[in-house]
């Protein structure tokens, strides 16, 4: 089920982001059924033009696992999917993606957003999770919202509608998103609550991206130091 190195690399940042004990608890009596279909559809290297008819393989039981594992409302109609829904539905929480680029994941029907935003430099997602993990659920959930919450944007005609937040997304543009809430603007408004909560995961994120940028800083200087040093004995070597 591999695609690319670039998505490989997300999800193995991804599934480091902790889950709360009720989604854990929720998915449990479907996960034996749903690991026995994904290793199933990994051995036959199904992708995104095949899942349909992988699918349709499968009985109405798997097909209810697969609903059930996903958390999702209805029942799965795999006439009513388009490829990358299908696919995603033999995805682990942490793999589904936005495969078709189209700025929302298809999962089954429904679609959704990338809990942490894939094009972020790795690092950086690195932070954000270990940030996240850090803090009580509830916290971390309305975090995450705030930060992948959309854009309102005003059109030349005049009306406001809201956009995905699909640009370009790092430490300083997840900075900005906070800041903007800890000092709304005099006709927009954050309560109490959300500024302090907001404050703590800003407070965490930076100390975790500094704690970063200096370990990234350290190693590259060690790297350098022995460069020099086994060109100093090459050198003396010869």
């Amino acid at each position: 089920m591999t695609i690319t190195s670039d998505y490989q690399e997300h999800v193995e940042i991804s599934k480091k982001l902790k889950v709360s004990e009720s989604f854990i608890k929720a998915r449990e009596p479907y996960k034996e059924s749903f690991e026995k279909i994904y290793n199933e559809a990994k051995e036959q290297n199904v992708d995104m033009s095949s899942a349909k008819k992988f699918l349709n393989s499968l009985s109405k039981e798997e097909l209810s696992s697969l609903q059930n594992y996903s958390l999702l409302w209805d029942k799965i109609n795999v006439s009513e999917l388009n490829e990358e829904g299908a696919y995603n539905l033999l995805l682990h929480h942490y793999e589904k993606y936005d495969f078709n680029n189209d700025g929302v994941i298809s999962d089954g029907i429904a679609t959704t957003g990338s809990l942490i935003p894939v094009n972020m430099p790795n690092d950086e997602k690195e932070a954000l999770i270990e940030t996240l993990n850090e803090m009580p659920n509830f916290e971390s959930f309305m975090a995450l919202s705030m930060i992948n919450a959309p854009s309102v944007v005003m059109y030349d005609s005049g009306s406001i509608g809201l956009t995905q937040n699909n640009t370009y997304m790092d430490y300083q543009a997840i900075k900005d998103r906070v800041n903007k809430i800890l000092n709304p603007k005099p006709n927009e408004y954050s309560s109490p609550e959300l500024k302090l909560l907001m404050s703590n995961f800003l407070e965490i994120f930076e100390k975790k991206f500094n704690q970063r940028t200096e370990q990234q800083e350290y190693l590259k200087n060690q790297n350098h130091n022995d460069a020099q040093i086994t060109k100093a004995k090459i050198q003396y070597e010869n």
